[in-house]
């Protein structure tokens, strides 16, 4: 309903997230002087802070800094908050930052925040942003509850619900991706012309010119509306991949790197542009776009690890048809400053994780060169990483391990890390056991697996003393092989030991 809002200053809860503590003392008493209770008005100066307030009261409205550190932004708090639903649907976020780059202006503007000042902040603009912020989500809220009423939205529910709410972009752009994600483009048709020009009604427009095939008409109505709105990320995202299917590249790069440049840290875009660079064979601007990510990726972004493999295998795949070892060099350079650049941006935990990441992208660049033997122990100690705590191997590295582990003959360890992806939800899909013969499964078909050469041990193949055993034991100590396999071994080279060669991890139930 499109009742005049009637909510007043004081009677709304307001969390005020800062690291500066003036600037938190000077909005607070801002919002006094504008009538709220000082009772209803919560400081806090840190991520955790603001974390622990959030769960402990509802609060009415957000005001939180873009800055809050060096390695952490306000939008990325609000996405934490957002994930662990810590703040309700109706609590409005007004972003406040004393930088009015264009870089933070697009990054903070972006899915929940859409309100931000620049400090010093004024106090009547203060006061406007909260009341219409907390008057969208309130509108937003209820759209949505009366959408979720309905088992299915006629053309007359549309019209009705956008007469309630006249001159709201923001229900507008509700309805319009509402109806894109039921797959109702019939009544997309009709709805569009009702709706003023705005972003998500000139995409909606190009999507169905597209589902006709009208590619060419589908640029042209984006590519007008981004000369009008140079800055409009969503519309810029779909003239990039409109002129990808086109393969008309150089155009799709040019708006990809746009995109790229204004919000450096957003992972999708890095890796849609390093694959069109890829594609144009621009190598330069392949290692420029991995640089710079990597110097402003987020510790909490939930994406940048899969980011990372998307772009290494952009960059392996290049690396594989390079013929001069100096072509090579560069590249390996080039992972490696990025590496070192990530590094700096990470958690402790996510440094280790990152550091198995480098084995195992080593492992995959070594296989291109044709060096499967170092290859081989680089996977190993990629896992290694994880032997403690098998649990905590991100389900995208085991994606990328087990072909490896397959490749090598590491059958029980692919099976245990099998056991454990199913015991994980993730989206994505992992493969399935493969198939091996008794007789396929030998040192000759797998002559670097240490499972294979264990076994060999474990079935007393070799003479105690022989010359075999030796190489077959030295091999084995100078492996990264998992617990349960290193404790076996210790115990052969004692004299006593079981001759039954044990999983190579214990997973209980509460792995």
């Amino acid at each position: 309903m499109n009742e005049e809002y009637k909510l007043d200053i004081s009677q709304i809860t307001i969390l005020i997230i800062d690291d500066s503590i003036t600037s938190t003392i000077l909005i607070k008493q801002q919002l006094i002087t504008l009538g709220a209770v000082t009772n209803n008005i919560t400081c806090v100066h840190s991520a955790s802070e603001a974390l622990a307030a959030a769960k402990s009261r509802f609060y009415s409205c957000l005001v939180i800094d873009y800055h809050l550190h060096p390695n952490f932004t306000g939008i990325e708090l609000i996405n934490l908050m957002n994930r662990g639903k810590i703040i309700s649907d109706t609590t409005a976020i007004l972003m406040i930052s004393g930088d009015a780059s264009q870089e933070t202006v697009l990054t903070a503007l972006s899915g929940r925040v859409r309100h931000m000042l620049t400090k010093p902040l004024q106090t009547k603009a203060l006061k406007a942003k909260i009341l219409i912020g907390l008057k969208e989500q309130a509108n937003l809220t209820n759209v949505n509850d009366q959408i979720n009423r309905l088992s299915r939205i006629s053309f007359h529910d549309l019209t009705n619900i956008k007469q309630q709410y006249p001159n709201s972009l923001c229900i507008e752009s509700l309805l319009i991706d509402t109806l894109i994600d039921k797959e109702m483009y019939s009544e997309l048709e009709a709805f569009l012309p009702l709706c003023s020009e705005h972003a998500s009604k000139v995409c909606a427009d190009a999507f169905l010119l597209l589902n006709k095939g009208q590619i060419q008409q589908a640029a042209l109505i984006l590519s007008g509306f981004v000369t009008r709105n140079p800055l409009c990320l969503r519309a810029i995202d779909n003239l990039t991949g409109l002129y990808e299917s086109l393969n008309e590249l150089s155009i799709a790069f040019t708006y990809a790197y746009r995109a790229f440049e204004l919000t450096p840290s957003n992972s999708q875009r890095m890796v849609t542009a390093s694959r069109i660079a890829s594609k144009l064979g621009d190598l330069s601007k392949l290692y420029e776009l991995g640089h710079t990510y990597a110097k402003k990726v987020s510790a909490t972004d939930s994406q940048w690890l899969s980011a990372m493999f998307s772009y290494t295998d952009i960059v392996i795949q290049h690396f594989k048809y390079l013929n001069n070892i100096k072509s090579r060099k560069e590249v390996l350079q080039n992972l490696n400053t990025m590496f070192l650049l990530v590094h700096r941006q990470l958690h402790t935990q996510q440094q280790g994780i990152l550091a198995a990441f480098k084995q195992l992208t080593q492992c995959r660049l070594l296989l291109a060169s044709n060096k499967p033997e170092i290859a081989h122990k680089k996977l190993l100690i990629a896992i290694s990483h994880f032997y403690d705590n098998l649990f905590q191997m991100p389900t995208v590295m085991i994606r990328y391990a087990l072909p490896l582990l397959d490749d090598f003959g590491e059958i029980s360890v692919k099976k245990s890390l099998l056991i454990l992806s199913s015991s994980k939800t993730s989206t994505y899909k992992l493969p399935a056991e493969k198939k091996e013969s008794p007789q396929a499964f030998s040192e000759q078909c797998y002559p670097f697996s240490v499972e294979i050469k264990l076994r060999s041990l474990c079935n007393k193949q070799y003479i105690k003393g022989s010359h075999s055993e030796q190489t077959t034991t030295q091999y084995l100590q100078h492996s990264a092989l998992p617990p349960n396999w290193k404790n076996w071994l210790q115990d052969y080279l004692s004299g006593s030991f079981s001759s039954k060669l044990p999983p190579p991890f214990t997973l209980s139930d509460d792995t």
